[in-house]
């Protein structure tokens, strides 16, 4: 398993020596950020010259040979000479420029650029030249470790990826560079428990991921990373032994959709889990894992993070393609998410309560997806375009995948759901073997414009049959009241009388028969993830209600 990561290193290697050229970070790049808040332009050349890094690192790791150590030497060298290991987006902008202190900013990439620096001199230090190494020690240095204390940062108590990552990072090159028990090591790793501990309090014991399995796998990650370093280096094993860390370990078995899908709520976009993190949660925590095609592949990291490539070398076991064929339903009681999944039957279905001040946040409380284990038919589109305005709280929710006109929620006499700490409360759940179901309330979500009493939405789930009943029941301070539910797919629907078809491309339908003969469909296209085009469908079911109503909405897949 481990030869198929190697030999795509090994390949990737030698097209770099073929053509040895460091990849440029051209200065548009920052201009493009600061003029249009385009992030694209530079990333692009930044993670280009990181998969340049990590692939020189590992093939060396792999295999020294002279000229692949004479390459990668260049490319540190030129990582050492950047203005800046941060990214453009995540700089302090003062009268329309970078500040000053811009070149010590420790974000996410500044320190994980610092972590990779550290690791590689740890792991070829011997093999390098006297003075590079100097260099890079003096950068790691100024940009990591003096900056990491000449201040407090927000981000050491921010209850998100944010602390886990660069507190991650930073251990891990206070761990591979610091004299072994020395003071400064120490001392360092006690104030990192700051940032540790904050990451941990972003979740609740049921260890759910509410900013979804890609931030799992990245956040989660650098926290694993470093606590396993931790004891490795100094026999410290306070993270290791923590029951919160044990839940939030198994949390993507129960988020899987298939080998490559999970549940795609919040800023969600489809990528590969660490297959070295996944084997460890099985192998050190002792949990069920999500199967995996096999060890992940060069590409599986769009950012090339070298501490996530090496411990895929290191650490993935077989026991990541085990097939998991057994049906299972689960309750995330603090993140209120509802999972159920049947392999056997190819079903199924998700559903989150929650509020809408969650990390990376879209309006999307009582929303849910269903579909075959191959293809959703009612979906959630993820993350859309990340732009400066795209974290901007006063613009995000202008974003049509981050609104709730996006998902699988009612618009109440024109009223959508609002932004705000107000969440779903738990009226009732089960997870028994042969029906599945939630009821939220959920009439704090909606404003005095939905003219709301009271909104409850209950659903029904029957895996062995492939069916859900979808039950909102409205109450309203007075009569004559709209109602539009709202469902969001990427299939083209087909609409007759008071049903909408959706046909997958393997075959399989779904069946919405929604009580009403009032459904249009809209045609949505918005920017995805990657910048690109993409196109949805909205469909929508009109109702008249008077001071109370149960709509009833029944889902079948065939």
């Amino acid at each position: 398993m481990k030869h198929a990561l190697l030999t795509e290193v090994a390949q990737a290697a030698q097209e770099y020596l073929a053509n040895p050229v460091v990849e440029a970070l051209p200065y548009e790049g920052y201009e493009a950020y600061l003029q249009r808040g385009n992030r694209i332009a530079f990333e692009q050349h930044y993670f280009a010259r990181r998969r340049q890094l990590a692939v020189l690192a590992l093939a060396v790791l792999d295999e020294p040979a002279p000229q692949k150590i004479k390459l990668l030497e260049q490319v540190l060298w030129e990582v050492c000479n950047e203005y800046t290991w941060a990214l453009p987006a995540h700089l302090p902008i003062v009268a329309g420029t970078f500040a000053p202190d811009s070149r010590t900013c420790l974000d996410l990439f500044a320190a994980e650029t610092g972590g990779t620096l550290a690791e590689i001199l740890e792991l070829l230090g011997p093999q390098l030249s006297p003075f590079l190494k100097e260099r890079m020690y003096q950068e790691i240095e100024s940009r990591i470790l003096t900056s990491f204390e000449s201040r407090p940062w927000d981000w050491e108590h921010k209850e998100n990826n944010w602390s886990s990552v660069i507190g991650g990072a930073v251990g891990l090159t206070v761990l591979a560079l610091l004299p072994k028990g020395s003071q400064r090591q120490l001392q360092l790793v006690e104030r990192l428990d700051t940032a540790m501990q904050s990451y941990l309090r972003g979740f609740g014991d049921d260890g759910a991921c509410e900013e979804g399995v890609g931030y799992w796998g990245y956040g989660f990650g650098y926290f694993v990373y470093y606590a396993d370093k931790l004891e490795q280096t100094l026999g410290d094993r306070r993270y290791l032994e923590l029951e919160k860390v044990k839940k939030i370990a198994a949390f993507p078995y129960y988020a899987m959709i298939n080998e490559e899908e999970y549940v795609p709520f919040s800023d969600y976009s489809q990528s590969q889990l660490p297959s070295g993190l996944v084997s460890w949660c099985h192998e050190v925590m002792g949990v069920s894992i999500p199967t995996l095609p096999g060890i992940s592949p060069l590409e599986f990291d769009h950012c090339y993070r070298f501490a996530h490539l090496l411990r895929n070398l290191e650490w993935t076991t077989a026991a990541v393609t085990q097939q998991h064929e057994e049906a299972v339903s689960h309750f995330f009681d603090h993140a209120q998410w509802l999972t159920v999944r049947d392999p056997q039957q190819s079903f199924y279905f998700a559903a989150k309560g929650g509020t809408n001040v969650e990390s990376h946040n879209h309006l999307d409380v009582g929303h849910f997806i269903i579909g075959t284990t191959a293809e959703l038919f009612l979906t959630d589109l993820g993350a859309g375009e990340y732009t400066r305005d795209y974290f901007d709280d006063a613009l995000r929710y202008d974003f049509f995948v981050n609104n709730s006109d996006s998902h699988h929620l009612p618009k109440i006499n024109g009223a959508s759901q609002l932004p705000g700490p107000a969440g779903a409360k738990v009226l009732a759940v089960s997870t028994a073997e042969d029906l599945s179901a939630l009821t939220l309330d959920l009439t704090d979500t909606y404003g005095e414009a939905a003219r709301l009493t009271g909104f409850q939405r209950q659903w029904q789930v029957n895996a062995a049959k492939k069916e859900v009943l979808l039950t909102d029941s409205f109450a309203f301070a007075s009569g004559e009241n709209k109602v539009e539910e709202r469902f969001v797919t990427t299939i083209l629907p087909q609409v007759a009388n008071d049903q909408v078809l959706l046909t997958s491309k393997t075959g399989a339908t779904c069946c919405l028969a929604l009580a009403t003969a009032a459904i249009k469909v809209e045609t949505v296209t918005y920017p995805d993830h990657n910048g690109a085009s993409a196109t949805a469908y909205v469909v929508k079911a009109a109702y008249s209600v008077n001071t109370k109503a149960d709509i009833k909405i029944k889902i079948v897949i065939e």
